[in-house]
């Protein structure tokens, strides 16, 4: 299949997160392919596309995207983001009518790509619609002794009777962190400001309001992903990029690239903690030409 025209079912940012970076990312790659695409609108309904590309997360939304991209699209595909594909009546269905899925994770794929005739993995971003400012205004004013890691929530979310952004697990240790060691903890809804210890003597640097996610990753040493749940986390293949150290939870398979501890075990978590400060970053994002030769074989 010749691909030129491609409709995406999604946003663009803002808001800001990791579906809308995600999608900023293929546009820009696209765009940079000479590739047509769009985000669907009702201006653009009328029109015919090779690929119409869903992008929503909650399985009904997703099903009512892909019967509308069959409607302008010759083949239509989706992106399964999170890490889990609930076994409901919708997806049924959405099992059924896409031509294709992209899983971002082996969990996923193992689990589910024998539902659908196509599928494969990719990450979620592409290298060539990376966009990277290296300059701008410090947000840190730091001690060069200390070890900066940066820890990230959009909001606090409790599900399964757990913290899926898994910062009560880090709030909870604070005190067994090293002295040489800084928390940088973003919290642009404020969603933990109840939550954050008193008397943290330095260990901790609480931002409960937007920053630019990069130019804040650019400062740190590294980052911690103690997510209880997750999808191919774009916030961790970012850092990746920008050569910083990654400590995430096994919750979902990571990569080489990426150091894991088991999940809300405090001692595991140290001991890798120490291991990753000396580590070596080797990541190579897919390239668009990944993407674009999965949907030629559709």
């Amino acid at each position: 299949m010749n691909v030129k025209k491609i409709v995406i079912f999604g946003k663009l940012p803002p808001p800001i997160g990791g579906v809308t970076r995600s999608i900023e990312n293929l546009f820009r790659s696209l765009e940079l392919k000479k590739i047509f695409v769009e985000i669907i609108s009702k201006k653009n309904f009328f029109k015919r596309f090779d690929v119409a590309h869903v992008h929503y997360s909650k399985s009904w939304k997703r099903l009512i995207g892909l019967i509308l991209g069959k409607i302008i699209a010759k083949k239509v595909i989706f992106t399964l983001h999170g890490n889990k594909y609930n076994n409901d009546i919708y997806n049924k269905i959405n099992s059924k009518i896409a031509d294709g899925v992209i899983f971002l994770n082996k969990n996923t794929y193992n689990k589910n790509h024998q539902k659908f005739t196509n599928s494969v993995i990719l990450t979620s971003l592409f290298k060539e619609g990376l966009f990277i400012h290296k300059e701008g205004k410090k947000l840190l004013i730091k001690d060069s002794s200390k070890v900066y890691v940066l820890v990230y929530a959009y909001t606090k979310v409790i599900q399964d009777n757990k913290d899926i952004y898994g910062m009560d697990f880090i709030l909870n240790n604070v005190d067994k962190f090293d002295d040489n060691y800084v928390i940088v903890f973003i919290d642009p809804n404020s969603g933990y400001k109840n939550d954050i210890p008193s008397n943290l003597n330095g260990k901790l640097i609480y931002l409960n309001y937007e920053v630019n996610f990069l130019s804040l990753l650019q400062e740190v040493d590294m980052y911690i992903r103690p997510t209880s749940t997750d999808g191919n986390s774009v916030a961790v293949q970012e850092a990746l990029m920008l050569g910083k150290k990654v400590l995430a939870s096994d919750v979902v398979d990571r990569g080489d690239s990426v150091i894991t501890y088991k999940y809300n075990n405090s001692e595991d978590f140290f001991n890798k903690l120490k291991k990753n400060c000396d580590s070596k970053i080797d990541y190579n994002p897919n390239s668009i030409d990944k993407y674009l030769e999965f949907l030629g074989k559709l």
